[in-house]
């Protein structure tokens, strides 16, 4: 019921008409659009617009974008058998991952005692490297932070020619 509320304000502002108008066209299209395709490949299929005879849909995918290209034929018959005056369909790929935010998803890992015991055990045999200090994150952030330090700063080398050659004249 909250939807033909926010109908109801919304559609008692006269200058939101427009708008109003063009998200019902919209929601209409979809629809029809997830009625017509598998649910999977509706799933991953969007309608983002409708102007001038032209539906575009964005898919979640290139595999997903290519099924729908190539239902496109049966899709704008679909639409005008709905009397929509529809002359092609637009297919665009927009992966998920951009919808959500630039962050990437972090990979979460369980390992279990025995794993995070023979870890701390082989990072406490290890001379300082960075192979060493990665260790230690991952230890770290997986609750062993007790026996694993923090890295330790490595020491600069003084600015001159490495060991055991002579200085450019």
């Amino acid at each position: 019921m909250r939807p033909l509320k926010l109908d109801r304000i919304l559609a008692a502002e006269p200058t939101l008409q427009p708008v109003l108008t063009k998200a019902h066209e919209l929601r209409d299209l979809a629809g029809l659009l997830d009625r017509y395709l598998p649910p999977d490949l509706a799933r991953q299929a969007r309608v983002v617009n409708f102007r001038d005879g032209e539906i575009v849909l964005v898919a979640a995918s290139s595999a997903a974008a290519a099924k729908l290209r190539l239902l496109a034929p049966s899709l704008t018959i679909l639409f005008a058998k709905q009397r929509l005056q529809v002359n092609s369909v637009s297919i665009r790929v927009q992966p998920k991952g951009t919808r959500e935010g630039a962050a990437a998803a972090r990979k979460t890992v369980h390992f279990s005692t025995l794993a995070l015991e023979r870890m701390g055990k082989l990072y406490k045999t290890m001379s300082a490297s960075p192979a060493r200090d990665a260790l230690g994150v991952l230890l770290r952030r997986h609750g062993v932070a007790a026996e694993v330090s923090a890295p330790e700063p490595r020491l600069q080398r003084a600015a001159g020619p490495p060991a055991g050659r002579k200085p450019k004249t």
